[in-house]
């Protein structure tokens, strides 16, 4: 681990390649596949990188020192086994249990220039999943180092805490869900990784490489198709979509998601809205002909969607083409079924327009 340690927070070179001793690094990165772009590219970011305050290279990384224990420590191996066994959790979550402790002891070597003491690591791990509140601050520490609280375990007591959701990688929240379900008890459940790329891909992108974001947002749509059925589909492809919108050299991507989005739409509202989001988008780059010929489809399979017909107006009016803006208004507003959202709008727009409103009246 130490060529990897060394490279960790500064840019790696093209020809960095793993070493025998990082198998274990490989085995969690091979689970956490959310990061491994962005470690292939780790050399286009800053020095220090952190997403949310959170850098998931070192994370998985500290894993991985772990995942060498396992193979080579049996008495860590033995907790290891009891931590799934007695606290229900599984390999993945067990293990980051035991990195939670190894953190600590790893920041105390940093700070003080000490050997790591595999000892007293081992002691410490004795602890994991016990109640320690009630002991203490002079008492002996129950790791058994005959040393007092204060002085031995007293800083480990959040790392002793069990968590079933122990080594995921959280980035931030906000793309797929607001909270994390209580019925998720998998750290390596896919929405975690969900959630992670989109956050890796926001920083790629506040970094200047639009490659690596459009890559891991496309391992999005690839993972969402076999995730609960596809549940989690119109997100992806609307994160997808909403990105390659801000870019001109991406404009045949965004045609293509919102084409993949319309044919997904539930209801005729929902596909006459994103219908109408792709023929605006056509419009804002210079192609208005085609964007025309999208609304003219949209009223033929849908004729009852007016929401869209007052979309089509205020499309004609940003590209100067008011007089026929304000004759299309004119008419929406002379159907009688008219829903009360889109007249209102459109009066509003035929009013700002210049047109004759005189013979309509707000549905307040």
């Amino acid at each position: 681990m130490t060529k990897l340690f060394e490279f960790l927070n500064r840019q790696m070179p093209s020809d960095f390649s793993f070493e025998e001793e990082d198998k274990g690094f490989l085995t969690v990165l091979n689970e956490h596949s959310e990061i491994k772009t962005l470690l292939e590219r780790r050399h286009l970011y800053p020095e220090t990188l952190t997403i949310n305050g959170v850098n998931p290279i070192f994370h998985v990384l500290i894993e991985g020192i772990i995942e060498n224990q396992l193979h080579s420590q049996a008495d860590v191996q033995e907790v290891y086994t009891k931590l799934q066994k007695e606290e229900n959790l599984t390999p993945h979550a067990a293990r980051a249990c035991i990195a939670n402790v190894f953190l600590h002891d790893y920041y105390k070597v940093l700070s003080e220039h000490k050997p790591f003491d595999q000892e007293s690591f081992v002691r410490r791990l004795s602890l994991i999943g016990t109640d320690i509140s009630n002991i203490g601050r002079n008492d002996h520490c129950p790791c058994g180092s005959g040393a007092k609280y204060k002085r031995c375990c007293s800083l480990y007591a959040e790392a002793f805490i069990v968590s079933p959701l122990a080594g995921r990688i959280d980035l931030g929240y906000g793309a797929y869900f607001f909270e994390t379900p209580k019925n998720i008890l998998d750290p390596l459940n896919p929405i975690f990784q969900l959630e992670a790329r989109n956050h890796i891909a926001m920083y790629m992108d506040s970094h200047q490489d639009l490659d690596g974001a459009i890559k891991v947002l496309k391992e999005n749509l690839t993972l969402v198709e076999s995730y609960e059925g596809g549940r989690f589909s119109e997100n992806a492809w609307q994160d997808y979509m909403l990105f390659c919108k801000n870019y001109e050299q991406l404009a045949q991507e965004f045609v293509g998601a919102a084409d993949h989005l319309i044919s997904m739409a539930d209801n005729d509202a929902e596909k006459g809205t994103m219908i109408c989001d792709k023929a605006d988008f056509l419009a804002q780059k210079g192609n208005l002909e085609t964007a025309e010929a999208d609304y003219t489809n949209l009223f033929s399979a849908i004729p009852k969607f007016y929401f869209g017909r007052y979309r089509y107006a205020l499309m004609l009016s940003i590209n100067g083409r008011e007089d026929d803006a304000i004759k299309y208004l004119t008419d929406l507003l002379n159907i009688k079924e008219i829903d009360y959202q889109t007249h209102e709008q459109a009066y509003t727009l035929l009013e700002y327009l210049g047109g004759d409103t005189s013979s309509f009246k707000h549905r307040y």
